[in-house]
Parts: structure tokens; C-alpha cells; sequence
């Protein structure tokens, strides 16, 4: 059987989340379409099949997943290069995250943190870290990244190198390897934001927002005055000031604002213990996994979703620069949701663990390797 309590935990966050997006972004859903739930039944309809999603990956032996893990990254990897192409991309606010069929659109990047997760995976499972096999998959899952940031979606690319981080740490990684690496990262990425414009005016305005309250600053002041606002029990729902065309993305990235101004500090901290249950629960079934791919497929997921809920958070209280990334389970957007709750339905599958498969089944036929012990007891 799946855990009860992951499923009763992502169903709460879901069910809060279709309350939070309907209060946010009600007054410009009626500014824009004439319909305040034009946003809510969007995203209620990317939760049903999110939710279809989850319980029918749940139900699917993961040990098969491993077959898929290159089909899945070079499809990722495909969809993420058309973004470049002009005439095929839709560009939103100075970022070309997105593609379009008919009058859908979707976010590639979104892909991507299930399918480098899945594609580390399946090699850490089988080889060290440090054999080809393992290298060629960092090197793909690099690629992914570096295409995410010349979208521009720093945000994103840091969400898809954490999730990379976290495994090659359960991978037996030396953390001091991982810092240095890090560090050059670092390097690599003030590099590209000293060169975008918009990306620099945010780093100087989260240092000090109020030297450009009408500019780069807005964003943070906003939230700091929707958080203050909203004291330790809240305004009340639906009653929050700030949603009113002050606080930009208001039902996406900075949704955590509205709901600290709507409910208060105690409900706040009460979401926020949501998400370390999830995290728990999430360790707790990679503990318990029979398998190493399971192990690690859990690790990653479970890394990947806590990190993008701590950093959007983080983002929202002012102690990260200001990046457009969404709240998980939470925000408005369908791709993200979709994706979210696909990861989630892995994680089931993973334990419910019903074991038809032998560990030893992979899709590399060449140089294997005997099955090797995982060092995760840190």
C-alpha cells in the first residue's frame, strides 16, 4: 500500500492551494475576463489531472522507470531547446519559458526536474559517481540547466542543480567537492547576472528594495507590507489589500503573501509544517525502499519539492533575491502542478514497493557493474 499520510498531506495542500489561487487572483481574473474563477477553474481542472496522474503512477512498478530514464531526459531535453526557437516559444514577461499547442502552453523546464532526477537515478543506482556512465548523466542534466538560464529562469535552473546536488550526496559525493563545485557555480552564475540587466537590478534591490520602491524594489515591498499586514491570525480570507493590483503574480510566485495576510503568522507556520512532514515522509520512504534506484528517486523527488517550497518562501520574506518560482501544490500554474503531482505519484509507487522486478534489470547492457551498497546513513 502507498503512504496514507503522503497522500492525506499532498490532498491538504491541494485542497488549500485551490482556496489560496480563488483569493488571489479573483480581482484580476474579473479585471481581465470578466470572471472571477476564470484562475480557479484552471487550476482545478490541472489538479484533477494531476491527482489522475499521481494515483496512476502510483499503481506502476517504478523499477521500470529505469528503462525511460534516457527516452525521458532527451524528450525533456528536445522540448527544452525548441524554447529557443523563435516563432515556436511564447515569450511572458521578458522570459521564453514556454511553448504553445492550440491554446495550451506548457513549461519544458518543468519536465526537466522529473526527468534529471529519473535520469541520475537510474546511473547512481548502478555505478559510483565518479564512472563515465554517472558523468555523461551530470553532463546532460548540466545542459538542461544551462538551457533554463538562458531563457532566463535562474529560479528553475537552481531548483533542477539542487535536486542534481542532493542525489550526488546520497550518491557517496565528498561534500567538499560538492562546495567547490558550488562555488564555481556561483561564479558562473553571478557571471551571467552581471551581464542581464534586470537579473542585476534584482540582486541590488533585495539588498536594500527601498532605494527603488517604484522599480525593482516593488516586489519585496509588497510582500513585506502584505506579511506585516496580516499579523498573527490575518484580515480574514478574501479580504487581503495588497492582491488588489499592488503585489505582482500575486496568485503564482508571491501567493505565500496573500495567504500571510489572509491567515496570519500561525496558520502560515502551520503550512509551513506541511511541507516538513512532506519532507520527513518523503526521507522516510526513501529509508525504507527495497531498492537503491528507489532510494534515490525519493531522495531526489523529496529534495526537489522542499527546496522549491523553502526558496519560494525564502523569496517571499525577503531572504532570497526575488526569482519566479512557484509555491509547490500551491501556486497557480498547470505545468508545475501536473509535474509536482507526477513526482508525487513516484514517490508512492516507490512505497508501495511491490517488488516484480530484479534490481539488476537496467537499459545499459555494457560495462555493468554488481549492484553497490548506498551511503546515505550521514
Amino acid at each position: 500500500m502507498p503512504d496514507k499520510a503522503l497522500i492525506t498531506l499532498v490532498c491538504s495542500l491541494c485542497g488549500f492551494g485551490l482556496m489560496a489561487v480563488f483569493s488571489a487572483s479573483a480581482p484580476e481574473a474579473l479585471s481581465s475576463y470578466q470572471d472571477a474563477t476564470y484562475y480557479l477553474r484552471r487550476q482545478a481542472i490541472c489538479c484533477v489531472i494531476g491527482l489522475f496522474a499521481m494515483f496512476t503512477i502510483s499503481r506502476y512498478d517504478y523499477r521500470r522507470l529505469k528503462k525511460w530514464a534516457w527516452p525521458v531526459a532527451f524528450g525533456a531535453l528536445g522540448l527544452l531547446c525548441l524554447t529557443l526557437v523563435p516563432g515556436i516559444s511564447v515569450t511572458t514577461m521578458g522570459s521564453t519559458r514556454w511553448l504553445a499547442i492550440g491554446p495550451l502552453q506548457f513549461q519544458p523546464s518543468e519536465f526537466c526536474k522529473i526527468a534529471s532526477i529519473l535520469l541520475l537515478a537510474s546511473g547512481l543506482s548502478r555505478y559510483f559517481w565518479w564512472h563515465r556512465q554517472v558523468l555523461v548523466r551530470i553532463a546532460v542534466i548540466l545542459a538542461m540547466a544551462t538551457i533554463v538560464v538562458k531563457q532566463p529562469d535562474l529560479g528553475t535552473a537552481m531548483m533542477i542543480s539542487g535536486g542534481m546536488v542532493a542525489l550526488l550526496f546520497a550518491g557517496g559525493l565528498n561534500p567538499l567537492l560538492i562546495l567547490l563545485a558550488g562555488g564555481g557555480a556561483f561564479g558562473y552564475m553571478w557571471h551571467h547576472v552581471q551581464k542581464t540587466p534586470y537579473q542585476m537590478a534584482r540582486i541590488m534591490s533585495w539588498l536594500d528594495p527601498y532605494k527603488y520602491p517604484q522599480k525593482e524594489g516593488w516586489n519585496a515591498i509588497q510582500a513585506q507590507l502584505a506579511i506585516g499586514s496580516g499579523g498573527l491570525f490575518g484580515v480574514g480570507f478574501g479580504r487581503s489589500m495588497q492582491k488588489l493590483f499592488y503585489l505582482p503574480v500575486q496568485h503564482a510566485d508571491f501567493i505565500f503573501a496573500v495567504i500571510a495576510e489572509e491567515f496570519g503568522l500561525i496558520p502560515c507556520c502551520v503550512l509551513i509544517s506541511l511541507y516538513v512532514l512532506f519532507g520527513y515522509f518523503g526521507f522516510r520512504t526513501a529509508l525504507r525502499a527495497r531498492t537503491l534506484f528507489g532510494r534515490f528517486l525519493a531522495i531526489g523527488i523529496t529534495s526537489s519539492i522542499t527546496l522549491q517550497a523553502m526558496v519560494n518562501i525564502m523569496v517571499t520574506t525577503g531572504l532570497l533575491p526575488v526569482t519566479g518560482i512557484t509555491l509547490p501544490f500551491i501556486s497557480y500554474g498547470g505545468t508545475s502542478l501536473v509535474i509536482t503531482l507526477s513526482m508525487v505519484g513516484v514517490l508512492l509507487s516507490v512505497s508501495r514497493d511491490r517488488g516484480q522486478m530484479s534490481e539488476d534489470e537496467d537499459e545499459d547492457d555494457d560495462d555493468l557493474q554488481p549492484a553497490r551498497q548506498p551511503n546515505l546513513a550521514r
